[in-house]
């Protein structure tokens, strides 16, 4: 089979069973790759591998005898030819021949190949981004050989010329798969295992990468690369790359719980980079400074404070979740479980039900009424906040405004599910309304004991079900009449499903799929 790498397939019979393996990306995850269906193809004779009509598959050409027969320019000019009409061929022949040269080391060859394999030619679809992603791993692989050679400063250099091609054909290519990703890391590691070979000057180092990781794609070749590279750089590059990122730090306004929050990647990767370098300083108040310049959204002052518990200071994270609370309120459930927790933690359990009751009643719902119950509950405070927090909700619905189509009892019905009292629930939905799916919920569990109350809203999911018109709707439209079909002989109404069912096939004749089913079931 022809593609931009070789594979090297297996298929075997153990017994019973058949196996098979392939060193593709996809054989790598245990899938029967495109691969082994070509091999199994020709194997079992069901084609036959580019041999022509009349070919006799006992056969066997000897292909390596063939080239052996060769003289050396002929077999020359069959690589040359080979070469010409394949770029990423044509590439990884001259690594090997630059590998070899007598006349020194020349990088022009590498990164003829690596333009090559990155070169995309148009857009790569998904089902050819495999291919591509393994022609660019058999070139960075020749760069590990000449790492291997002893060659760890070329390769920096083109480690680096790689991640900028990897970066450029990103927006080419459907990397559904997360190939590039492989790409990515592939390249990291080739970067930084020379460097640790090269030993490259700490200060120019540092240089590189803070401008790399700064700037790069979606990439992220260079993401953390002060943690990554810290034993490459050093003292002394570590110092140079925190120079580079205060100087910046230092006219990074600050973001207060009024200002728009930035979502502009300059100001993220510039964060990230004085993250890493705050906890390369185990310094926990660095970190927390570092956190604390963006106070816009709640959930950085979840960040300070799991920081905080981290390092064992629950009383600081404590504090600094409840100015969270503070300046933001109790929109961001995840502040509102830490600054309970930390309550809980303390032996205070009263203030910490206060602090889920003031969440549940800046925004009465079904989370914040979950939320609440679960904490009251573990305290033994839920009785008397039970009653509460039903009227709560009952006087905020009662509040709201009604459109044009009534009331909506959903929130109502979905708490009063939770609290396992399905026959208020059921009285509430009567008044109110509800969702579809509590309404079906409901029927569920009135059906036993009160099949009239369920059979109209199974009828009406019947005529929804139908309406879909498709045939697995139709399909489930059946398994519904089939359940109003018991339910009426449950109610002491099975006279009135014959009559039911001829209802709906005269209001459906036309949907033929549909009539054919009723006919299997003899209606």
């Amino acid at each position: 089979m022809r593609g931009s790498a070789d594979y090297q397939v297996e298929l075997w019979c153990d017994g019973d069973q058949a196996g098979y393996a392939c060193s593709c990306p996809m054989g790598g995850e245990e899938r029967f790759c495109k691969h082994a269906v070509a091999v199994a193809l020709v194997v079992t004779d069901a084609v036959v591998a580019d041999e022509g009509p009349t070919a006799d598959p006992s056969e066997e050409v000897d292909l390596a005898a063939y080239l052996r027969g060769l003289d050396h320019e002929a077999l020359v000019e069959r690589l040359v030819e080979r070469a010409a009409a394949d770029d990423l061929f044509d590439g990884r022949l001259r690594m090997a021949a630059a590998r070899t040269s007598a006349g020194g080391l020349s990088l022009a060859a590498f990164r003829h190949a690596l333009a090559a394999a990155f070169e995309t030619d148009g857009f790569v679809g998904y089902r050819e981004a495999s291919d591509y992603t393994s022609g660019i791993d058999s070139v960075l692989d020749s760069l590990g050989q000449l790492l291997e050679d002893g060659h760890a400063d070329a390769v920096v250099q083109l480690a680096e010329h790689a991640a900028e091609l990897a970066e450029e054909a990103l927006g080419y290519i459907d990397d559904s798969d997360g190939g590039m990703s492989g790409v990515a890391e592939h390249i990291r590691e080739l970067h930084l295992a020379a460097c640790q070979l090269s030993r490259p000057d700490p200060i120019a180092l540092a240089r590189s990468l803070y401008d790399r990781e700064r700037h790069e794609g979606d990439l992220e070749i260079f993401y953390g690369a002060a943690g990554t590279y810290v034993n490459v750089l050093g003292d002394e590059g570590l110092a140079e790359y925190r120079r580079l990122a205060q100087r910046e730090w230092d006219e990074l306004p600050p973001l207060g719980p009024e200002d728009e929050r930035s979502w502009s990647s300059g100001r993220f990767r510039l964060t990230q980079i004085m993250r890493t370098l705050a906890e390369l300083s185990g310094d926990v108040d660095a970190e927390v400074a570092v956190l604390a310049h963006d106070q816009s959204s709640p959930y950085q002052f979840v960040k300070i404070a799991e920081t905080l518990q981290n390092a064992q200071r629950h009383d600081d994270a404590l504090g600094w979740a409840l100015k969270g609370v503070a300046l933001h309120g109790f929109d961001d459930h995840r502040l509102v479980e830490l600054v309970a927790d930390e309550h809980h933690r303390v032996g205070r359990p009263e203030q910490a039900v206060d602090v889920l009751w003031s969440a549940y009643e800046g925004s009465p719902g079904v989370d914040t009424y979950q939320r609440l119950a679960q904490h009251a509950r573990r305290v033994g405070l839920w009785q008397d906040r039970h009653d509460e927090a039903l009227t709560l909700l009952r006087d905020r619905i009662a509040s709201k405004s009604r459109d044009r189509y009534g009331p909506d009892n959903s929130t109502l019905v979905a708490v009063l599910l939770l609290d396992g009292n399905p026959e208020q629930a059921w009285i509430e939905a009567q008044a109110g309304g509800c969702r579809r799916d509590q309404w079906l919920e409901l029927a569920r569990l009135r059906e036993a004991e009160h099949p009239e109350d369920a059979l109209p809203i199974w009828r009406e999911e019947v005529d929804r079900e139908i309406g879909a018109m498709n045939n697995q709707s139709y399909v489930s439209a059946v398994a519904t009449t089939e359940r109003v079909g018991r339910l009426m002989s449950a109610a002491g109404r099975g006279e009135e499903f014959a009559p039911y069912v001829a209802g709906v096939r005269e209001a459906h004749r036309r949907k033929r799929n549909l009539m054919k089913l009723f006919a299997e079931r003899g209606w």
